[in-house]
């Protein structure tokens, strides 16, 4: 029959197309191998790669034989790399993010730097400008169009960036030194050297990320938190290096351009370095970072394990770092935390949600806990009370009026804790606001354990709504930016002059009453 001899003989169409169909197939079977990294630790085609361990105070990895660790910088293993004929020398690269083409565009940059390097003698870090660098910096310096900014490369070493998250209080005159330099003072490059590394250097492991920043106010819990950890977080997770594979350096720089440090930062007084001391010390587990390990400009030290303690070079080295975290705290540019008027003009968290969200979860992963734990839904519902959270006179109050109102309108269906958060450790504060249904409290630093309620919670912050001062002339609601826009718990807002009055406590009670039926169902 003809369609019987028409299959039995040779079609050059169909030949063609089985070979592209065969192609199509063994090309993804090729990107299905796994990866040297994979293999050795044991993965298997089909299997998922490793997760990221939950690991608390996760230590820097030493090298696989203990026997070359050469020292410790700030704690952490260093190897010595010996100057070799035979070895390529070192150099420094960048790559920068964030350019505005404007004055102030060095307060929106960020850049990832690979051989970033510490020198123990100058207490500073450097780059290593390589030929091909330094052919590429004469050339922009000749050119006409890059002297006018017109012409604008995001390699370029010497790109500066915002060291820290800027205090609108600062003022932003310009000058170099005393009270002239403010805000311009955290506009910052690494040194550069005009020539490759050809000696010997000290080296960091792979896995360490070092992070060049200054704190704004870590006097504050709040600032801590919001203003250093979320935006080295973002510039962690920004340039991919925020997974199990990567740990955070944090060192803390001490600004060299002025006579006095800012206002409110760590080194204006013996007692706010004492304060930031105590609380990085407490709360950097949070970031996965020993506190041991972060030390500062100031008083980073390498201890050798070599005989006799020497140095054998002055400069310790990181493969990996990243630098620049001016708008990436939770208000960027904005005047202030909502003190001010002005900071209600405009929200720098919108659409931020998701980053908001995996910041709260890195951090209690990092605690060795759940992130993905959801509220309960069923009773005895928990609502915890913040007391004490306040040191301020305008936001010292007293629950006792909502926490009665409460026992007598749902008695066994909810179980009612008043707790000083201040008092618990970081691990028991992570753990209480998990496992609370609501949270009641005052609106600043002290509400900060509530960014780690449970997807489907809620919260109620009283805020400050009379003046108290004439840099306090407006109702505060305090961090309003931030917990309007963490999309995964429920925040309401309560004036604290009423919440006296029978008519607040009535609408208090029915608000927890709704809460609780969100919850419910969710």
């Amino acid at each position: 029959m003809t369609g019987t001899t028409n299959r039995s003989r040779s079609n050059p169409l169909l030949t063609l197309q089985l070979f592209v169909l065969l192609i199509q197939v063994s090309i993804p079977l090729l990107y299905l191998r796994p990866s040297s990294s994979w293999s050795s630790i044991g993965v298997e085609i089909g299997q998922m790669p490793p997760q990221p361990q939950q690991l608390r105070n996760r230590p820097h990895p030493p090298p696989a034989d203990e026997s070359e660790v050469a020292g410790y910088f700030n704690g952490v293993p260093v190897t010595y790399v010996a100057a070799s004929s035979s070895s390529p020398p070192l150099h420094s690269t960048a790559h920068c993010i964030g350019e505005t083409f404007a004055e102030k565009s060095w307060v929106h940059r960020s850049c990832e730097y690979r051989n970033l390097c510490f020198d123990l003698e100058e207490m500073d870090f450097v780059l290593f400008r390589s030929p091909d660098e330094a052919d590429l910096s004469e050339a922009l310096k000749a050119h006409d169009m890059a002297r006018g900014g017109l012409l604008t490369v995001s390699s370029a070493l010497g790109t500066t960036v915002s060291l820290g998250g800027i205090n609108d209080k600062w003022t932003w005159k310009e000058g170099a030194g005393g009270e002239d330099a403010g805000a311009p003072a955290l506009e910052w490059a690494p040194r550069i050297l005009d020539k490759e590394l050809n000696e010997a250097y000290y080296m960091l492991p792979e896995s360490a990320v070092l992070l060049p920043f200054h704190s704004m106010a870590a006097i504050n819990v709040g600032h801590l938190i919001w203003d250093d950890f979320l935006p080295m977080y973002t510039l962690l997770s920004t340039f991919n290096l925020i997974d199990d594979r990567h740990h955070a350096m944090p060192l803390r720089y001490v600004l060299k351009n002025r006579d006095r440090a800012l206002w409110a930062t760590c080194n204006l007084r013996d007692k706010t370095l004492a304060e930031c001391k105590g609380f990085f010390k407490k709360f950097l587990p949070l970031m996965g970072v020993e506190p041991s390990t972060m030390r500062s400009t100031e008083d980073s030290v390498l201890n050798t394990t070599t005989a006799g303690g020497g140095l054998r070079s002055r400069y310790v080295c990181g493969a990996k770092a990243a630098a620049g975290i001016g708008m990436l705290t939770d208000h960027g540019l904005k005047p202030g935390h909502g003190w001010d008027k002005r900071d209600y003009d405009l929200s720098h968290n919108a659409g931020r949600g998701p980053v908001l969200n995996e910041f709260r979860n890195w951090m209690v992963r990092n605690l060795g806990l759940d992130p993905t734990e959801t509220v309960r839904r069923g009773p005895p519902y928990r609502i915890i009370f913040a007391v004490q959270s306040s040191k301020d006179r305008d936001r010292r109050v007293d629950f006792s009026p909502q926490i009665k109102a409460l026992e007598q309108a749902f008695g066994s269906t909810v179980t009612i804790e008043s707790i000083n958060f201040a008092d618990k450790s970081v691990l028991e504060q992570v753990r209480l606001a998990m496992e609370s249904s609501v949270i009641v409290g005052v609106c600043g630093g002290g509400a900060v354990t509530n960014m780690f309620m449970s997807k489907g919670s809620g919260m109620v912050l009283y805020y400050s709504d009379r003046p108290s001062g004439k840099q306090h002339d407006f109702p505060a609601r305090l961090d309003f930016d931030y917990f309007n826009n963490a999309g995964y718990a429920r925040v309401h807002w309560m004036p604290i002059s009423s919440m006296q009055k029978q008519t607040d406590i009535d609408v208090f009670v029915k608000l927890i009453k709704n809460e609780i039926e969100t919850i419910s169902h969710h």
